[in-house]
């Protein structure tokens, strides 16, 4: 695939989206602001994470990491995703079939928000966004930056994905948005599940995920003995038709799925969002019935 192929025709939209949180749209002192983000990107704010050892962590849960790029206007973040988050959305909204419009008035989870870049877009295009993290720091980051910019329908949660069937009502979600996640997951099938079930019918997830390049149906299995000194939080890593199969068995009806030209394919080298990504986009199928056999969990 060659960038030339893809179409990036929201990405302007993103950007001007972007741009209203910078200093003149800060409900807070300037400085103030400033010097408490760069309190977290320097570690300086004590954050208890749930954790005993730092021995084969996710890595986030020892050290903080500003996840994504931020021009406030008078000082910039760089991120570990740099400006992944908008090549993502965009990708959804230029081959996946959304618009823009799509989001007015819903109700939308952001699984995995990390520093809020997804989550600060959704803010400005739908009715209620939800964002949840297992990381404490980065759900403070994200409430921070709600009141810093008097976001008023943005709600940053800890919880652990596990944990959406609980914390939130049945069928609350019109949309769910889930970047680079999944592969994260020890029991992928029940993280799918448990969104499934927090999302309303005819929902639509947004997922991307890590892939392997293969054609069969096949999960590659890394885990946290990988090796010593690499980060061993990556679990199973879905070929494309695996990655198909995962969802259609949590109870969605995959719409699309591929690199964004492609169907059933991994992004190359050259594309913004680098190789070996798989995007999907899928409906919830009401009264999908779920196979109990092996499952890890109680869950319908």
């Amino acid at each position: 695939m060659t960038e030339e192929a893809l179409s990036f025709n929201s990405v302007s939209e993103l950007y001007k989206i972007v741009g209203g949180y910078k200093i003149n749209n800060l409900a807070v002192d300037s400085r103030y602001f400033r010097e408490h983000l760069l309190e977290y990107v320097n570690e300086e704010i004590a954050v208890s994470e749930k954790y005993i050892s730092s021995r084969n962590q996710n890595p986030h849960m020892v050290k903080f990491f500003w996840g994504h790029d931020h021009d406030f206007g008078y000082f910039k973040l760089s991120g570990l995703m740099g400006t992944r988050h908008i090549w993502l959305l965009s990708r959804m909204l230029d081959h996946f079939g959304l618009s823009l419009n799509d989001l007015a008035g819903k109700t939308v989870l952001d699984v995995g928000c990390w520093t809020g870049g997804v989550s600060l877009i959704l803010s400005k295009l739908a009715a209620e966004v939800y964002a949840i993290d297992e990381i404490h720091k980065y759900v403070d980051v994200v409430n921070f930056l709600s009141e810093s910019f008097d976001i008023k329908n943005l709600y940053a949660k800890w919880l652990s994905l596990y944990e959406v069937n609980t914390a939130f009502n049945r069928n609350k979600f019109d949309f769910v948005f889930c970047f680079g996640v999944i592969y994260h997951l020890t029991d992928p099938l029940v993280g799918l599940r448990r969104i499934y079930n927090s999302m309303a019918p005819g929902g639509l997830l947004c997922i991307e995920t890590m892939s392997h390049p293969m054609e069969e149906s096949v999960c590659i299995y890394e885990g946290p003995s990988i090796s010593e000194g690499i980060c061993g939080w990556n679990y199973f890593i879905p070929s494309p038709k695996a990655f198909q199969r995962l969802l259609q068995d949590a109870g969605f009806e995959v719409v699309h799925i591929g690199n964004g030209v492609k169907p059933l394919s991994v992004t190359s080298s050259n594309d913004p969002l680098g190789e070996n990504r798989c995007l999907a986009l899928a409906r919830k199928v009401s009264n999908h019935v779920f196979c109990r056999a092996g499952i890890s969990v109680d869950i319908d």
